[in-house]
């Protein structure tokens, strides 16, 4: 079993301008996500869809956080679609009641209540835990296909930066580029 986001660790910086427009905070979102959905750990490049930006906590329950930097969560788009206005408490300062909720997905808590298996699933390890998996369908999504596709394109990266004159590692990223090719043909048919 693993973290959602691998070895990633997502976090949001704290000197960020205000803005006053949360569409304006992409880029820095992007980079304080690593181009890696908060939620399911998809990145950037392996998606059909542009990703999006979520409000945490809903607009409908706090107009207060439209433009709040650390109410935002870069989001892929099946993802920010799943979760869309749902928060159980109506409270904008209580994000769960320890059995329906959401954490936010910065938070070491986001790891005690969700795990990867190793072929990629995302499953829950509490009653909370099984409430996200529901609200965002990791249990009706192709995650072990997107899991896979992150790692490929990570040893592909790897791959490249190696010495180009070995061609066993030119090899290797010829059969890796075959892989994703067919995973990203499978991931548009699916609406990843």
């Amino acid at each position: 079993m693993t973290r959602i986001h691998g070895d990633k660790k997502l976090s949001r910086r704290t000197n960020v301008k205000p803005k006053n427009n949360y569409r304006d905070y992409e880029n820095d979102l992007r980079i304080d996500f690593q181009d890696t959905c908060g939620y399911c750990g998809k990145t950037v490049n392996i998606s059909k869809n542009a990703f999006e930006i979520d409000h945490f906590v809903p607009q409908s329950i706090d107009a207060s956080r439209i433009n709040d930097y650390n109410n935002l969560v870069y989001s892929c788009y099946q993802c920010n679609r799943k979760k869309h206005n749902k928060w159980p408490t109506h409270d904008a300062n209580i994000s769960h009641n320890e059995k329906e909720g959401f954490v936010d997905p910065i938070l070491e808590e986001y790891d005690e209540h969700l795990e990867r298996t190793y072929n990629g699933d995302i499953i829950a390890k509490t009653e909370l835990g099984n409430y996200m998996v529901r609200a965002f369908a990791f249990d009706k999504r192709p995650m072990q296909e997107i899991w896979k596709l992150v790692k490929l394109s990570q040893e592909r990266d790897r791959l490249l930066n190696a010495d180009s004159n070995n061609s066993e590692a030119f090899k290797c990223w010829q059969e890796i580029a075959l892989q994703i090719e067919d995973l990203l043909k499978f991931m548009f048919d699916n609406k990843e």
